[in-house]
């Protein structure tokens, strides 16, 4: 028997597809216990985050078992009485996790925004690339040697409600700028 905490990370992907779908069960259970309790009331984001999780998973090329899409605590969607929170992609491999959210900008199903940690205020998840699929994520592992960060960040990485509030790229990085 599997038993997984939130810091914990499969040593191995189960083989079975039982195996894999318990293992999956309980993560969700462990991370957000009321949202996975009421997948079925809330079921069109519930559906929502099945397919991100297989769009995910299919361009960059790994197992649908080790992507978990959950409440974003930074970034909330909406208007009035009807915000709610945005979805978090956490895509756990080779030990290491990754976190993406969905790219508002294009086709939302088929790219997501990488977040990664600011190099001024040091906030660990705010938007730094544009990924539709292992290349995006090449690229901006690898970049070309004339390439600078300021040249390639995403327009939502400037004022990304994730940033801490001193940071010159925060929404408040106006206010800053002017000395108020």
């Amino acid at each position: 028997m599997v038993v997984m905490t939130t810091d914990e990370t499969p040593s191995r992907t189960p083989a079975s597809l039982a195996d894999r779908a318990i293992t999956v069960a309980r993560l969700h259970r462990a991370i957000a216990p009321r949202a996975f309790a009421d997948r079925h009331g809330a079921q069109s984001s519930w559906n929502r985050r099945a397919i991100t999780t297989s769009h995910i998973a299919a361009a960059l090329g790994v197992a649908a078992d080790t992507v978990l899409v959950r409440d974003d605590p930074d970034r909330h969607y909406g208007t009035g009485t009807t915000l709610a929170p945005g979805d978090l992609i956490e895509v756990t491999n080779d030990g290491r996790r990754w976190y993406f959210i969905p790219d508002l900008s294009g086709f939302v199903m088929w790219s997501w925004l990488l977040l990664g940690p600011c190099p001024d205020c040091e906030a660990p998840r705010v938007p730094i690339a544009r990924i539709a699929g292992l290349a995006d994520l090449g690229a901006h592992l690898d970049p070309e040697s004339e390439e600078r960060f300021s040249d390639t960040a995403t327009f939502e990485f400037h004022g990304d409600p994730a940033h801490h509030p001193h940071c010159l790229y925060s929404a408040h990085a106006s206010e800053l700028r002017a000395g108020q």
